[in-house]
């Protein structure tokens, strides 16, 4: 990456600070790459140091794919060794990566982090740039939901979006965000359908919607960078249809892929080889991989990208479904495993009781 004195690009990053972060210098910032995305840390690092003087940068090994808890460098950067030793001590870690914890066991872990840790000692803002999400893992959870940590995530990222997503009017893709996160929560069922041919169904009823906004500045708050979306976990074991994409998270595929689900899993997958493959396989081998965790729509009118997906889930006029884990926003399924798929001008109809709202017709959202 050789861009780090060009303009917009410095813009971008104190923006991110500035903007997204609302950064202080009392903040005690914790950024987190993996060794693919070492050198946008190091930049954020340069640039963040102006904001937050008290700011550290981890660099681990990529964990291979989304949805995986991070090694235990991590965890101990962020909540410190008496913490990472005890749960060990407990067993409690190898259930954590294995993500077989049970509710009673969150609980534990939970109670060991007020034992070892004290608020001045913990970060008060994570930065996690790497190639594999932890968005939806306890490691995210218990910082955002339980310490009030600040978190942006950033898997996939590439320097790109310090032209693109990230220029966005961030006032805008709030206030669109926050209002489609309204009508989902609002919404008891949604139907999709797209000219590839998607045709799907599922309920929401009774789960809220969520906005990324990509304002991060009060306690707790947890979202993408590059933000621009609303999303909600359906209703485990209602969504039955099919859905089709043209692209993986990380390229537009030759040929597009069918998903076919039923009763809330996903029960084949056609295709590109290669991607069909590689799903197919996931979703028999790895436990709760073919559950349809997530339905998000994109708010972001910068993003423009469709072959990677921190920037095809928010362009507006787009939405996405993602398999596998929803336990860390509403749902309640766990999974080593989240993947987003991106669904092209769709139409979206949401469903209460006798009433019906179309929120997007063929990739025109129509709900400002």
């Amino acid at each position: 990456m050789n861009d780090w004195k060009d303009r917009r690009v410095q813009r971008a990053v104190r923006n991110i600070f500035r903007q997204n972060l609302c950064a202080r210098k009392e903040d005690k910032v914790l950024i987190l790459t993996d060794n693919h995305k070492e050198r946008v840390g190091e930049l954020l690092f340069w640039f963040g140091s102006e904001f937050s003087p008290n700011i550290s940068h981890l660099t681990y090994r990529p964990t291979g794919r989304h949805g995986l808890e991070p090694p235990e460098e991590v965890w101990q950067a962020a909540f410190g060794n008496e913490f990472l030793e005890e749960v060990k001590q407990k067993g409690l870690f190898e259930r954590i990566l294995r993500k077989e914890i049970t509710e009673g066991d969150e609980l534990e872990i939970k109670e060991i982090l007020l034992e070892t840790t004290s608020p001045e000692e913990l970060p008060t803002a994570v930065i996690a740039v790497n190639q594999h999400s932890i968005s939806h893992t306890l490691f995210r959870k218990l910082c955002t939901e339980f310490l009030s940590i600040r978190f942006a995530s950033m898997p996939l990222f590439e320097p790109f979006m310090f032209y693109t997503s990230l220029q966005a009017n961030w006032d805008l893709v709030a206030r669109r965000s926050k209002g489609v996160a309204s009508l989902l929560t609002d919404a008891e069922e949604v139907k999709i359908t797209c000219p590839l041919g998607t045709d799907i169904t599922f309920s929401v009823e009774g789960r809220t919607g969520l906005a990324d906004t990509g304002k991060l500045c009060s306690p707790g708050d947890f979202g993408n960078l590059p933000a621009g979306e609303a999303f909600i976990a359906p209703v485990e074991g209602t969504a039955n249809g099919k859905f089709i994409t043209r692209y993986a998270p990380d390229r537009k595929l030759k040929e597009p892929v069918v998903l076919e689900v039923e009763n809330g899993l996903v029960k084949t997958v056609s295709g590109e080889p290669e991607f069909s493959e590689f799903l197919n396989r996931l979703i028999h081998k790895e436990k709760n991989a073919g559950n349809i965790a997530e339905f998000g729509v994109g708010t972001n009118e910068r993003a423009e990208r469709s072959d990677n997906i921190l920037e095809a889930e928010k362009i507006l006029g787009t939405c996405h479904i993602a398999i596998g884990d929803n336990s860390s926003f509403g749902g309640k399924v766990r999974a080593n495993v989240h993947i987003d798929l991106l669904i092209e001008k769709p139409t979206v109809i949401l469903k209460t009781g006798d009433r019906e709202i179309k929120l997007m017709e063929e990739g025109e959202l129509l709900v400002r």
